[in-house]
């Protein structure tokens, strides 16, 4: 490939987009949003004092006297956020259940030495969010209600008389733990703008402005000019994957700056552009017209979502990974939730597989009828 070839047409692609203003106004538009929710959410986090949770738990095993002093002093800054469950009313299959942006505090009932139940208390923390109010509070009144029972039984010369079982002893541990997988909502959020940015130039703009080309008959100049198809390609794959890149890492900078310091997260925007690159140019290779171009694109948006969706919803387990729309969601969540695990290397290794065989398909057909 000849540099100087490449480089004249980077910069035929520069020009196109400074043309291009409507490109322009929703990148910028992408970068209002993504400050504004960080704003928003930093408003919302010091009015509230709350972090970023909608609620949290209080789930026990038995209802005892403990209990009924946390449901009775709950304060009003907190109150429609603390949430009482009886685990042993709940039906269902064992399993407890925590709505998106949730965390608990589980008081649990474990057979001790001797026949005794004691309780464990377990405090269950969304990824990237601080269960402190909360747990700040639970401590407190907690304190309270056996300083209390203490403050009765010294007067009565009795033992604190906490429940009517005589082998339920009062023995309390703490543990916490974090909720991984969880999804909340401004994770989600900025999950969502990074991939619509990566799609946005590389599934729907490159697409758009080489059929663009095709119409004008500018595409049939460059197939006749001394540039081969390669490094015509060589010229889109240096323009548009780092422009999706440089704005999807914007946008997640914006929201967490601490990401930018992850190598997992530069590797997963790479292989999702280039990823998104294959896609869009099979795209502009079949279609004709700008306008089918840009319909086949939002075509294929719906049709991966509403696949994916039925597969989730039937449990269809195998047909998901075929697709890279189900890896990289998964992928950019870990990372800006700061739990990247070893499944998520095997998302980024089966996202890396399939954007190469969408790159080598889509050079292939390029190469064949790309320039028709």
């Amino acid at each position: 490939m000849r540099w100087y070839i490449i480089r004249t047409l980077l910069w035929k692609e520069v020009q196109r987009q400074r043309a291009n203003r409507g490109g322009l106004a929703l990148a910028c538009l992408l970068i209002v949003a993504a400050l504004l929710l960080n704003f928003f959410s930093k408003i919302g986090v010091q009015a509230t004092g709350l972090s970023g949770l909608n609620a949290c738990y209080i789930d026990c095993w038995r209802e005892d006297a403990w209990v009924q002093h946390l449901r009775d002093h709950v304060p009003a800054d907190l109150a429609g956020k603390v949430v009482f469950r009886n685990i042993s009313q709940l039906g269902g299959e064992g399993r407890l259940v925590y709505p998106p942006g949730c965390g608990a505090i589980q008081m649990r009932l474990i057979q001790g030495e001797n026949g005794r139940v004691e309780r464990r208390i377990c405090m269950w923390t969304p990824a990237g969010e601080s269960l402190a109010a909360f747990e700040a509070w639970f401590w407190r009144e907690s304190a309270r209600f056996f300083q209390q029972q203490a403050a009765e039984a010294n007067k009565l010369s009795l033992r604190p008389l906490l429940t009517s079982d005589p082998n339920f002893v009062f023995h309390v541990e703490a543990e916490h733990a974090i909720l991984e997988g969880g999804v909340d909502l401004r994770t989600s959020i900025t999950a969502g703008l990074i991939l619509f940015a990566l799609f946005f130039s590389c599934v729907y703009l490159m697409p758009s402005l080489m059929c663009e080309e095709r119409e004008r008959g500018l595409l049939l100049a460059q197939a006749l000019s001394p540039a081969s198809p390669l490094e015509i390609l060589a010229a889109r794959l240096l323009f548009y994957p780092p422009v999706g890149i440089a704005l999807g890492a914007l946008l997640a900078g914006i929201a967490k700056p601490a990401v930018l310091l992850q190598p997992f997260f530069w590797g997963v925007l790479a292989v999702a552009a280039c990823g998104s690159l294959g896609i869009g140019l099979v795209i502009a290779t079949l279609a004709k017209t700008q306008r089918s171009a840009s319909m086949a694109a939002l075509c294929y948006m719906l049709v991966v979502t509403l696949l994916l969706f039925i597969c989730q919803q039937g449990a269809i387990p195998v047909l998901p990974n075929l697709a890279l729309e189900y890896h990289c969601p998964r992928m950019l969540h870990a990372c800006l939730a700061g739990i990247v695990a070893r499944p998520h290397l095997f998302h980024l290794a089966a996202a890396a597989a399939l954007a190469t065989l969408w790159l080598v398909f889509a050079s292939a057909l390029f190469r064949k009828r790309g320039w028709q």
